[in-house]
């Protein structure tokens, strides 16, 4: 394991699942990195990620870095002959993202990109009624939106997500990534986007006191698109909407309405909420989710939840496909799909035009 912070819900992820043993752990800050290896009793300690991979007898890595490190530290762990599963985003960009996945299919090995929010139970239920057909034969329209206020305190000190060099984007790689991930999951490809961004906070302290530095990256973007077969679509997501930590997507077909939203203010917001409603002047209803859906969930431990409930069907895959020698999905190539997309955004928010994904 490479990386804290949402590190800590891979290990706890791969601690759910049968014969699958984190170890080593690589963090830069020791006392940190001892921190997080006596919590899960690790073995291996590093605080550099070149050491780490050079272990004997690993078959693994999970990357949890910031994303200036996903491309570098994938590309060396495929030469020693290791699979990889990266955090989202999977790059800065499209040529890196483009690269890994090219270095991950001559290496022969397998390769995720930690698309989570996929195995939210209320989208996986959402994603069953679209294929039986639940909203129609077409989908005209989609919305989706992902507020929260994690950029929101401009006296938070200026970090890696502020800059370009370290994060390539801001809110669009916290969270647009999920939600655009999603939207080609449940509804088709990104044909061509139009965005507007902006970053409301511009300057940040730096975190030695030493002034001020610039934030480089956007804290709030609305982009809409146009999908396959001409799907409308419009997507916001915002790092500064005060009071919010809230999800939601709306798709309507031509014979019905489907709606997930996911309030994180809620103590099981793992699961989610689904509405739907089909035929002409009907109304949303609450929809069910099956309980083969929700089998495993414990809710008496909110900080295990995320990683132990809904991360461990990303780690149970990766294993699986290591064992197995298939693909894992989502993988890399979902990663690459995504940042596509994100590219496209940001040259539309530059060009203040209609740009094609490509």
């Amino acid at each position: 394991m490479i990386g804290g912070g949402f590190g800590r819900n891979h290990i706890l992820a791969y601690q759910v699942c049968d014969n699958v043993e984190v170890a080593a752990f690589c963090q830069r800050t020791r006392s940190s990195a001892e921190k997080i290896a006596r919590e899960f009793r690790i073995a291996n300690l590093f605080t550099d990620y070149r050491q780490l991979l050079e272990l004997k007898g690993l078959d693994a890595v999970s990357v949890a870095t910031p994303p200036h490190l996903h491309c570098a530290i994938a590309l060396e762990a495929f030469s020693r002959g290791l699979h990889v599963l990266c955090e989202k985003p999977l790059a800065r960009n499209r040529d890196e993202a483009e690269a890994m996945l090219a270095k991950a299919q001559a290496a022969k090995r397998v390769h995720m990109t930690a698309f989570n929010f996929r195995f939210i139970p209320a989208v996986q239920r959402m994603k069953e009624l679209l294929e039986e057909g639940y909203v129609g034969d077409r989908i005209f329209h989609l919305d989706a939106v992902w507020l929260t206020e994690a950029r929101m305190a401009p006296d938070a000190p200026l970090g890696w997500r502020h800059r370009k060099e370290t994060a390539g984007v801001g809110v669009l790689g916290d969270t647009g990534v999920h939600l655009i991930d999603l939207v080609r999951w449940l509804a088709g490809d990104f044909s061509r986007v139009c965005g507007h961004a902006a970053i409301f906070n511009k300057e940040r302290r730096l975190p030695d006191g030493a002034g001020k530095g610039a934030v480089t990256v956007e804290d709030s973007c609305i982009f809409m698109a146009e999908l396959a077969g001409g799907v409308q679509a419009t997507i916001q997501v915002s790092g500064v909407a005060r009071g919010s930590i809230f999800q939601s997507i709306r798709i309507f077909g031509s014979e019905g309405v489907l709606r997930v939203d996911i309030d994180r203010k809620n103590p099981d917001w793992v699961v989610g909420r689904l509405w739907g409603a089909q035929g002409a002047n009907s109304h949303l209803q609450p929809l069910p989710i099956p309980e083969r859906l929700t089998q495993g969930l414990n809710l008496s431990d909110p900080k295990r939840v995320p990683g132990e409930f809904i991360f461990s069907n990303l780690t149970r895959r990766f294993a699986h496909g290591i064992r197995a020698g298939e693909e894992a999905i989502p993988s890399f190539r979902e990663g690459l799909e995504a940042q596509r997309v994100i590219d496209a955004v940001l040259r539309s928010v530059e060009e203040k035009s209609w740009v094609r994904v490509v």
